[in-house]
């Protein structure tokens, strides 16, 4: 540690911080700083090298490539204590074999109780030590650490200053994509533990209060209260569609996930087309100004084919012939589907070379360029380039590294040019395939088309579904399951 001096016989350190995101809201890196008693400073890659210890959260695939880009321009390498690097969050949870070559150390899971620690013991004049660390050549990986969240609000000021609020992690439903409840135990944070951040925020104030699936704390009706007793402006947005009513907002964001009836129950959302149609209509007619909606969808889950395209293509139109449509704004998005570590449908292959974006963008213009009967944003797709990089972060492990480090700077955070997206794609899989990776490694298979059908495929979906069904109905009761029973 080259900065380490006494102050009222406190041993001090000069502590940086760093995320990729574009609001700079990481709440859990926050959280844990906040906890630790520490001051963390916010870097550059002009500044870091000034620190005694950097911590970096990593939240998704792309932040593994904006890692090893701030580390080349930065100058600033693992091993040299100049200054430590730490990462942690989701992704270096999910994938610390291929973030461990960056860095000194990678933690596993919530850092909220355990980052004191960990500063505390350079700050004496040692080396970053936890339980929960993950070093380059370890096996396996430590089992995620868990911390009970606890109240905290986060305010960055500015123009939209949102106060954010965590009152809920882990989650109850255990959809097949998501890795949350695969990395933590469902846990909430007591409403009169939260309160009194809320009663001290100015009348007018915008608050998100933040939980894999708020409407469902148990009390959330106490949270929605104290939000129009203070005066604030909710500015939650994620729900899921069973909730939609619970919300008093004209805006909302939820994911449908499947394109299909039979994917939504793939992906542990089995929810009819007409009863998706029934709660957009309830939040719509229960609104007066227009209402907007985000939904989002997977493209690629297991077992798609030609017919769930036409299933998404009918609820469009089924949308376009309400009555009520008119009142809408609804901004579909889609995300071709990356299986990830610690869910259910972890290692399910991929097709990165599948042209979503093509299939797209013909659903969203009605088949070519016509416009559909309701006011619709229009949103772009990963192409296979992403894919190829996100396979590579999300399957590649050590070997993954090999390729980051491999690839020019402006790759690492740019993105090519569309017409060439497909050609880079496979430049960047001939050189994976030269550090010893294959198509099987990186779970990913090359052909393009989207089969008719396949009796074999269906009937693993099938089996995928029932399973879906009885996880849920045991682990989340009081749920509603009759529609997607066909009751």
């Amino acid at each position: 540690v080259r900065r380490v001096w006494g102050n009222g016989g406190m041993a001090q350190i000069i502590v940086g911080k760093l995320g990729f995101g574009k609001d700079d809201f990481y709440y859990g890196m926050e959280l844990a700083i906040h906890k630790s008693g520490y001051t963390a400073y916010s870097v550059d890659v002009a500044t870091a090298s000034a620190c005694d210890v950097l911590l970096v959260t990593m939240f998704w695939w792309r932040d593994i490539y904006n890692l090893e880009s701030f580390l080349r321009a930065s100058g600033i390498r693992r091993g040299t204590g100049k200054p430590w690097i730490i990462a942690g969050g989701m992704e270096a949870t999910m994938t610390p074999e291929i973030i461990a070559p960056m860095v000194d150390a990678v933690f596993i899971g919530d850092a909220d109780d355990h980052l004191k620690g960990i500063l505390d013991g350079i700050a004496a004049g040692g080396k970053p030590e936890s339980p929960y660390f993950y070093r380059d050549g370890d096996v396996p990986p430590p089992i995620p650490a868990e911390c009970a969240p606890s109240a905290f609000v986060l305010q960055k000021g500015g123009a939209r200053d949102v106060a954010r609020i965590e009152i809920a992690r882990g989650c109850r439903f255990r959809c097949g994509f998501c890795a949350l409840t695969g990395l933590k135990s469902y846990r909430e944070v007591p409403f009169d533990h939260v309160e009194p951040y809320l009663a001290r925020l100015p009348r007018g104030h915008p608050v998100s209060l933040f939980a894999p699936e708020r409407v469902v704390h148990r009390d959330w009706p106490k949270y929605q209260d104290a939000i129009e007793r203070y005066g604030l402006r909710d500015h939650g947005q994620d729900v899921r569609i069973e909730g939609l009513h619970k919300i008093h907002s004209v805006s909302a964001t939820f994911g449908l996930e499947g394109i299909s009836f039979k994917l939504r129950k793939v992906a542990g959302k089995a929810w009819k087309e007409s009863y998706v149609v029934d709660r957009i209509r309830q939040f719509v007619e229960d609104n007066r100004r227009i209402a907007y909606l985000t939904a989002y969808f997977i493209a690629d889950l297991p077992g798609e084919d030609a017919a769930d395209w036409a299933e998404a293509w009918h609820l469009f139109e089924t949308i376009e012939n309400a009555h009520w449509s008119r009142k809408l704004t609804f901004k579909p998005v889609l995300n071709p589907f990356s299986p990830k570590p610690f869910t259910p449908l972890q290692g399910r292959i991929v097709h990165p070379f599948r042209p979503y974006e093509t299939i797209w963008h013909n659903l969203l213009r009605k088949g070519g360029g016509e416009q559909w009967g309701f006011r619709l944003v229009e949103t772009l797709v990963w192409g296979p380039f992403e894919r190829v990089m996100d396979a590579i972060a999300t399957n590649g492990k050590r070997k993954g590294y090999e390729v980051v480090r491999r690839l020019p700077t402006k790759l690492l955070t740019g993105k090519p040019p569309k017409s060439r997206n497909v050609d880079i794609a496979k430049q960047l899989l001939k050189l994976a395939y030269a550090q010893g990776l294959t198509d099987r490694d990186l779970r990913i298979d090359l052909d393009p088309t989207i089969p008719q059908s396949e009796p074999e495929v269906e009937h693993e979906v099938a089996r995928m579904a029932a399973e879906t069904m009885v996880r849920l109905e045991r682990e989340v009761p009081g749920l509603e399951f009759a529609h997607a029973r066909g009751d």
